[in-house]
């Protein structure tokens, strides 16, 4: 049966996609995969035609079985350990990374794979599963190596990221990598025992660390950062401008180990095979081995896995002949690697990788054939890039909102000399070894080459219109478009007209349905839509997006900036620009603390900013960058009473500073209502007890949502003032496990005793209230989010039980 595999690949994906939807027991699911399995052999058996139906229910009910198998937590995980201050004991399992943060101390990450944990009552439990161990310390000092016995003392994290639609989840990329936990340590309590045996991996690290040696003893270490992330992966002290710049033309991927790399050796093994005139079989063998022993140096990440196992498929049609079975080949290698990971299917990397690959496979020559008025070599350039961004079109607007125009010219311009730097840069790093002079000559010639590329890359993506944006699209839009696309390339069945035949055959009826869709377009992006008042999840930090019945946006405070993690551009921006959001009326900032500004200037350097409100406050350095990205002429300090409308959305400072007797700090907090129709929200900053008080002698029209001030701080939030605002609902937007210990219980307790529900950020990510101006409805991120330490306080409270929370 020609479509089996496919038929059978994607039961198994609906499995998976369905497994966090069906609870049922394990037996239960056995005993009706048996039973499809007995199906579909006696069907076999009697040579019945309709085998697909038994195939499709075993791998949909064996997707689910092993989804759920993938799930189970090993009563030895170290995880048990979470938020305890604990020693670990393991090894390194892959090669630290290390940053230097001034002349005397450095930075490093270590990946250790667990054995046992020890207590606080000096007890050693066995232990399984890997932790991220980041840690500082002198830069003289020793440092462990790839299998080295470790132990360190430190607390123990749970993994956690920013909870927001549409974020690459980096979580459930570390759990692939066996990483469950993370810990921080100093080198007072870090000590390790050097490796004493050996084995492949360490002798694979080994090399590695000596490759890194060479490069970086032989180019600056910008080109050295560039160049190993091209030939290992990461972009680990790569310059953050040259990161925007590949991601800006479409070429990111090339700083981690994909199938281009792959694809790249096996090029240049199947040449040298040819130049050899060594047979069909004995140069794909010759292929194969190149990239196996390039996977092992690369480190045998699952990116690195997932790109081997794909070429060698490959590989394997050409000895085969098969060729033209390279798609079902590929579902086959998709249908292993989901068996083998089920959590793959929601990993970013296995999405763009798998549907790129499918997009060149499926589309490529008909692509080509649609080109033919161009020359061979400019149509196959475009043709292979058009594919590819063709098969990953929506997980490119539903991950990062824009798309690389410029990514054809790239393309066209930059991948010829980064395979060459590719090349010569495997060829100088090895070559290095046995002769050092002309490893650090090929080495130099790559840095060269690196300038190139780099400068070639910053001018491509400074073009006008390099990229442009995309709407995100949910699985609907999706899978109308990948119908759509099916339907163009002629992918359906025959008996459906292809699109030319539908416009010789119904030119009028075609034109009227194609009007009636751009008037159906018009109204729907014109047509007055509910306002959205958006609880960003931005760590220990505020972020408050507004946006009105005619798409207006309004954003009020930004987070903040973490080392070099800067949180306006990394998570704030890809926030707005997943809801639509390309441009701000007006940035409001309730005061100039780090958590509150410190993304303004990545904001505002992404998108134009019509105004800017501020504090009446002296300028902190997250204020006095985003002035020198921002146009001055649309800043303004608030003042109280200070009004903005905005198509009926009314913005309106019900506090500043300028009636204030303190001019720094929390207490300058603007605090700004919003309100629209019968609903009304309160945005209070960090407003402490002053301001409150301040507020109180005026008096507080009630309203609906509070953001509790200073992410739940036992100082902000009084009884009285609760009293006053009377809120149904509080948002306490805060840090998972932050070192403050925010929200305080005595927070809670009185949010608790005035029977208001309460979100946070921490436990439900985004928070995002709907209204139409007579109804309010909220929905978070995190559906079902664990409260078991709300609900306790509300117990407490007399006269209010826990389930009137739920």
């Amino acid at each position: 049966m020609p479509n089996v595999v496919t038929i059978a690949t994607a039961a198994f994906v609906a499995g998976i996609l369905c497994a966090s939807h069906i609870r049922t027991e394990m037996t239960v699911l056995v005993l009706v995969a048996a039973a499809f399995f007995s199906a579909a052999m006696w069907q076999i058996n009697r040579g019945l035609r309709y085998v697909s139906a038994s195939v499709l229910g075993l791998f949909f009910v064996a997707g689910i079985i092993r989804f759920d198998h993938s799930m189970v937590i090993s009563p030895w995980d170290v995880s048990r350990f979470a938020e305890q201050t604990v020693g670990i004991h393991g090894t390194v399992a892959e090669i630290p990374e290390w940053k230097s943060i001034d002349e005397e101390s450095v930075s490093g990450k270590y990946v250790i794979a667990v054995r046992s944990v020890s207590t606080d009552k000096d007890r050693s439990n066995p232990a399984s599963g890997s932790v991220l161990v980041t840690l500082t310390q002198a830069a003289n000092l020793p440092r462990a190596a790839y299998g080295d016995m470790v132990t360190g003392y430190g607390k123990l994290t749970a993994l956690h990221d920013y909870q927001n639609p549409a974020r690459m989840d980096n979580v459930s990329s570390l759990r692939l990598q066996g990483i469950i936990a993370r810990m921080a340590t100093s080198s007072d309590v870090f000590s390790f025992t050097p490796l004493c045996s050996y084995s492949w991996q360490s002798v694979i690290a080994g090399w590695r660390q000596g490759v890194a040696t060479r490069i970086s003893l032989a180019m600056a270490p910008s080109d050295a950062a560039v160049l190993t992330g091209i030939l290992f992966g990461g972009y680990f002290g790569i310059k953050p401008a040259v990161i925007h710049d590949f991601a800006s033309t479409g070429l990111v991927h090339i700083l981690s180990v994909s199938g281009t790399h792959i694809a790249l050796v096996a090029g240049v093994a199947m040449w040298l095979g040819g130049w050899l005139s060594l047979k069909r079989t004995s140069t794909a063998s010759l292929a194969a081995a190149s990239i196996i022993v390039y996977a092992l140096f690369a480190g045998l990440t699952p990116p690195v896995i997932r790109s081997l196992v794909m070429g060698l498929v490959a590989l394997s049609a050409v000895v085969l002949g098969r060729e033209k079975d390279s798609f079902r080949a590929l579902v086959l290698t998709a249908l292993g690697m989901l068996a083998y990971q089920p959590g793959l299917l929601y990993n970013i990397s296995f999405q763009l990788s798998f549907g790129a690959t499918a997009g060149i496979v499926l589309l490529y020559e008909k692509t080509v054939s649609a080109l033919s008025f161009l020359p061979r070599w400019l149509a196959g350039a475009i043709a292979v890039t058009l594919a590819a961004q063709l098969g990953v079109l929506p997980l490119v607007a539903w991950y990062f909102n824009y798309f690389p125009l410029s990514s054809f010219l790239a393309n066209i311009v930059v991948i010829p000399p980064i395979e060459a730097l590719v090349v010569v840069g495997l060829a100088g790093s090895l070559v290095g070894a046995w002769v050092p002079l002309l490893g650090k000559f090929l080495l130099v010639c790559a840095a060269l080459i690196i300038g190139v590329v780099v400068q070639l890359t910053a001018i491509i993506a400074s073009l006008p219109g390099s990229t442009v944006y995309l709407p995100a699209c949910g699985p609907i839009g999706g899978a109308v478009y990948y119908g759509l696309l099916a339907w163009i390339y002629g992918f359906l069945p025959r008996r459906v007209p292809r699109p030319q035949e539908v416009l010789d055959r119904w030119p009028v009826k075609t034109a009227a349905v194609m009007g009636m869709l751009i008037v159906c377009g018009f109204i729907y992006l014109y047509y007055p839509r509910p306002v959205q008042v958006h609880f960003i999840d931005v760590g220990q930090g505020d972020s408050t997006l507004v946006t009105t019945p005619h798409g207006r946006a309004v954003l009020i405070d930004c987070g903040g900036e973490l080392s070099d993690f800067d949180v306006g551009a990394r998570v704030v921006v890809p926030y707005l620009r997943h809801y639509g959001v390309t441009s701000l009326d007006y940035l409001i900032l309730t005061h100039g603390h780090q958590d509150h500004a410190g993304g303004a200037a990545g904001v505002a350097l992404a998108m134009p900013v019509r105004h800017v409100i501020l504090a009446r406050e002296k300028f902190t350095p997250a204020v006095q960058a985003l002035l020198r990205v921002t146009d001055c002429s649309g800043v303004r300090l608030a003042t109280t009473g200070q009004w903005v409308s905005l198509d009926g959305v009314e913005f309106i400072v019900e506090h500043s500073a300028d009636d204030s007797r303190v001019d720094h700090g929390n207490e300058v907090s603007n605090v700004i209502r919003v309100s629209y129709g019968r609903e009304s929200f309160l945005i209070t900053g960090d407003l402490g007890p002053l301001g409150e008080e301040q507020m109180l002698s005026r008096g507080i029209k009630p309203g609906q949502v509070l953001k509790v001030a200073h992410h739940g701080a036992k100082t902000s939030t009084s009884a009285e003032f609760l009293r006053a605002f009377a809120p149904r609902y509080a948002v306490i937007s805060v840090g998972y496990d932050n070192k403050f210990g925010h929200p305080e219980r005595d927070t809670l307790r009185r949010l608790a005793g005035q029977k208001v529900r309460v979100y946070r950020t921490d436990q439900d990510g985004a928070v995002v209230f709907t209204t139409d101006g007579q109804t309010l409805t909220v929905e978070t991120f995190v559906q079902g989010a664990e409260r078991e330490n709300y609900l306790a306080l509300l117990t407490e409270v007399e006269g209010w039980p826990a389930r009137m929370a739920k």
